[in-house]
Formats: C-alpha cells, sequence, structure tokens
C-alpha cells in the first residue's frame, strides 16, 4: 500500500476536510483495516468498513486502485444551518418539478398530491446536518481493465 500523503481542503461553506490519499492493489486489501482515522475519532471503525466497502466496488483485481478518503472538521451550527437551508432548496424544487409536470399531463387535483409525495420522499432520504456531525466522502478510481473506473461514497458521522 502506497500512502501518498494527506492535505486539507477547503471546501464549500468553509467546510475544511482532511483528505488522505492511498494507493493499493488486491493482495494489500487486508491491510486496509490496519489504517486509522484520527479525524473520525471513535467512530474510524465505521470509515475502515465504508473504505473496504467501497474498495470490494471497484473489483479492482490486480489493478492499482487510488482511493481519497475526505474526512471533515465537525460542523458548526452555522454550515449545518447552510446545509440544511440547501436541502430544503433542494426538496422543495423536486416538489414544484414532479407538481408541474404532472398537472401539465393530468390536472391539478393530481399533481398536488404528487408534489407532496414527492416532497415527503425528498425530506425522508436527505440527511438533515447538526453542529458537530463529521462529514466523509471517499473517492475511488482504477484505470485499466474494462476502461477507467470510478465510485464515491459519502456519510455521516452524527454527533
Amino acid at each position: 500500500m502506497k500512502f501518498e500523503g494527506t492535505f486539507q481542503y477547503m471546501g464549500q461553506h468553509g467546510i475544511v476536510f482532511n483528505v488522505s490519499q492511498i494507493t493499493l492493489t488486491d493482495s494489500e486489501r487486508g491491510r486496509l483495516r490496519e489504517l486509522h482515522f484520527g479525524e473520525a475519532k471513535s467512530a474510524h471503525y465505521e470509515v475502515n468498513s465504508k473504505v473496504v466497502e467501497v474498495y470490494d466496488k471497484m473489483l479492482a483485481k490486480n489493478l492499482p486502485c487510488v482511493m481519497k478518503i475526505a474526512i471533515s472538521k465537525p460542523l458548526t451550527r452555522q454550515q449545518g444551518d447552510t446545509l440544511n437551508a440547501q436541502r430544503t432548496t433542494v426538496v422543495n424544487a423536486c416538489a414544484s418539478a414532479f407538481t408541474a409536470a404532472t398537472t401539465s399531463v393530468a390536472s391539478s387535483f393530481v399533481g398536488v398530491p404528487v408534489g407532496a409525495a414527492v416532497r415527503t420522499y425528498a425530506n425522508e432520504i436527505l440527511p438533515t446536518y447538526h453542529a458537530g456531525d463529521v462529514l466523509v466522502s471517499i473517492d475511488a478510481q482504477v484505470n485499466g481493465g474494462i476502461g477507467p473506473q470510478r465510485t464515491i461514497s459519502t456519510m455521516i458521522i452524527k454527533t
């Protein structure tokens, strides 16, 4: 396993991520469990499990897999509120789009309930952020074989 270093990245809304980059092959898969992500604190086992899951999903075989693991510093209240405002905007946009599309095909008696159902569904699947939450993003890429493959997985470590 080739550890290529750690660097910091400041993302949107001032969220700071510590990014670790590693390159590994199939024979080194077992060593993924040895990695320790201090930024994840007590949830480092969850992050390890997610890293192994993403690597297995890539089916890299004997090709090198480049993985970037980004772990944020705990969110501030302001950052959580900003992300939740974006969430609300997305939910409302989805509901409006489905309401308008259904109303144009059927009637408003059908469109409005469909829009409400989409709003409820989107509210259930989009996460809510709180102060202290830690965001984790795992980006894996393999070149070769059937062509370049890439996958990204995210998770939230709740406080």
